[in-house]
């Protein structure tokens, strides 16, 4: 009864592989689910090692579990042969990766059909009987911590066979093991190994003893993305059975915008085919396979995406992360200002006007933006210059002296320390005994040094890694804080010599250090009162670089300079200036205005005038404005 159930079966499911390794009384040597799961698994010839991508992952390679990127269910049948047998094979899987526990999967495969003729051992009928044959499958997933060359993914699956004829039944169990190696220098390229069946299930039914032995499956897949929602994938696998021969398969896969494939391969007996549709989360999937005694069969699947993919987890999660990370930053930001805020309110109560003004700048180096540092600073800042005012309140220098001191105030707020000490000179240099002037002057040499040092270790890296403009731009800088510089002016020379005997390719860089060279000894030349020599020089960077605009400009100011202004029209000059001032501590802006423009009606190119006409045009403003009214 044994070898005639066999028979039957063999030609019902169409396995050929089986019923050529069957041996006496022993039955096959491969499992009966040889034909495998999944229409578009079928459909690219079974070569879905490296490349098993969806719920059919299960029995293919569990280690391809981790290429999954969302929950997903797939439900499989297949009428095989109709008109030859009224065999049915059947799969239900799922597979669920998670964001940091690996990838769990399940599977049930069952095959079988009724109305199989059964005879005793001396061949007489003994009446109809059923198989039935069912495979369940539990699966886990997840990559090897280390990254050599690429990617490692292990699996595994346990799985437990139940076998039925007639009214006798036995169980068996087994287990699979699997990896998948995406390579790192080949975007796309994946290898992938299922020894399935390694430890194989036996079943005995009645005297008759049945073992599936195992396979080895070894395959390369190879996706490739063409265009923006189109992909190719490849694959070739071959599977080496223990006891039977090797099968070598082939499939291809053309996606078309995420919505159509269409499938080929080839599963070492037949060519196979297929297409399938996809839908926000929904698939469906035909193929087609035959063979040469029971004809062709046409596989059906539906898939459903079971929550939201992996990528977009992973996303959400960082999302959040961020989110976390920036409000903590915040919170330490905004407990660090306050305690300088705090700070500088306490400072300014002790009459430590200097002190809180610093506490107000490191604030406001934390939080540009706060409201409360800023006005916070401009009452320390008028509360120094009232305090100034009333030292030199019976002076007839104390406007000036103001006037240099608001002005370096307000640089030395905005961390431009170098207009800062120029200011702090212009008021000693009106009053040599000056002690806030002398202090403030201090408190800057000793930012500047700050920023030299910085500077210097820079300019030092930027050399000795040959990024030499970079240098350059560093030593200027220094040059600036400190004309003096034996190394910067060191150093500027060598960088020179340097990028003038480079290749071709930094002669622009040198015809920039000449324009920037010349317009610095322009700068100085004017600064120093030699005009011409100043237009001489800015005229040859206007040659250089004819968009030059600081030359241009500069050029059109020595111009007017070298028309002295004669002695009435300094003091007609002083006279106006004076009587602005005064309009001007007195709230009246308009009259002040107007005096300063005077000034500027001789001598336009007075930059301190002009920036007191700006500053009371901007209270003017405040005090026409609603809020100010």
């Amino acid at each position: 009864m044994k070898r005639v159930f066999e028979i039957t079966l063999i030609i019902a499911l169409g396995l050929c592989p089986l019923g050529a390794a069957a041996q006496d009384g022993g039955g096959g040597t491969r499992s009966v689910f040889t034909l495998g799961v999944g229409s578009r698994a079928i459909a690219m010839g079974g070569a879905f090692t490296a490349v098993a991508d969806d719920a059919s992952a299960v029995f293919y390679n569990p280690a391809a579990m981790k290429i999954n990127g969302a929950p997903t269910l797939m439900a499989n049948h297949i009428s095989l042969f109709p008109g030859f047998t009224d065999a049915s094979y059947d799969y239900l899987g799922l597979v669920w990766p998670t964001l940091g526990a690996g990838s769990f999967g399940a599977g049930m495969l069952t095959t079988g059909m009724g109305g199989i003729r059964g005879f005793d051992e001396f061949s007489r009928p003994t009446g109809e009987l059923s198989y039935r044959e069912s495979l369940g499958i539990v699966s886990y997933a997840f990559d090897v911590p280390w990254r050599f060359a690429g990617t490692w993914s292990v699996g595994t699956s346990i799985k437990v066979l139940h076998q039925r004829i007639g009214d006798y039944a036995d169980t068996g169990t087994g287990l699979d093991l699997g990896l998948l190696y995406r390579i790192k220098y080949i975007d796309g390229l994946s290898f992938g190994m299922n020894l399935q069946d390694i430890v194989g299930a036996k079943t005995k039914l009645v005297s008759a003893s049945d073992e599936v032995y195992r396979t080895m499956m070894f395959g390369l897949g190879y996706r490739r993305a063409l265009g923006e929602s189109s992909r190719l994938t490849l694959s070739v696998q071959m599977d080496m059975p223990e006891k039977a021969d090797s099968d070598l398969r082939f499939g291809a896969e053309y996606t078309i915008r995420d919505m159509i494939s269409i499938r080929m391969g080839y599963d070492s007996e037949s060519f196979t085919a297929g297409i399938g549709f996809a839908w926000h989360g929904y698939s469906f999937d035909y193929g087609y396979f035959s063979r040469e005694e029971a004809g062709s069969s046409h596989p059906i699947t539906i898939t459903v995406r079971l929550g939201e993919p992996l990528e977009r987890k992973i996303a959400e999660r960082d999302k959040i992360r961020r989110a976390e990370e920036e409000r903590r930053l915040a919170e330490l930001f905004a407990v660090r200002v306050a305690s300088h805020i705090d700070a500088a309110d306490s400072l300014k109560g002790a009459g430590e006007l200097e002190s809180a003004l610093d506490e107000v700048k490191i604030a406001l180096e934390y939080d540009p933006g706060s409201e409360r540092a800023a006005i916070l600073r401009d009452e320390i800042g008028a509360a120094i210059l009232a305090a100034l005012e009333e030292r030199t309140r019976n002076a007839g220098k104390a406007l000036l002296i103001n006037q240099h001191f608001s002005l370096g105030l307000r640089h030395y707020s905005d961390n431009e320390y170098i207009l800062a000490r120029a200011e702090w000179r212009n008021v000693l240099e009106i009053d040599p005994e000056n002690e806030q002037a002398l202090d403030y002057l201090r408190r800057t040499e000793e930012k500047l040094k700050e920023r030299l040092q910085s500077h210097l270790t820079a300019a030092a890296e930027h050399e000795r890694a040959g990024r030499l403009p970079e240098a350059l731009g560093e030593w200027n800088v220094v040059r600036m804080i400190d004309p003096e510089n034996a190394k910067a002016l060191a150093a500027i020379e060598r960088i020179k010599c340097r990028m003038d005997s480079m290749s071709r390719g930094y002669r622009e860089a040198s015809r920039r250090l000449e324009m920037i060279d010349l317009f610095e000894k322009a700068v100085t030349a004017f600064g120093e009162g030699k005009y011409e020599n100043a237009i001489s020089l800015a005229r040859q960077v206007f040659r250089l670089d004819p968009a030059h605009e600081e030359a241009k400009d500069l050029i059109n100011r020595a111009k007017r300079r070298m028309k002295p202004l004669s002695d009435d029209e300094k003091e007609q000059i002083r006279t106006f200036y004076i009587e602005g001032m005064k309009h001007f501590t007195q709230k009246e802006y308009v009259k002040a205005i107007d005096v300063w423009w005077k000034i500027l009606e001789i001598d336009p190119d007075n930059e301190s005038v002009r920036k007191n006409i700006e500053e009371a045009k901007q209270r003017l403003r405040k005090l026409e404005s609603p809020e100010g009214g």
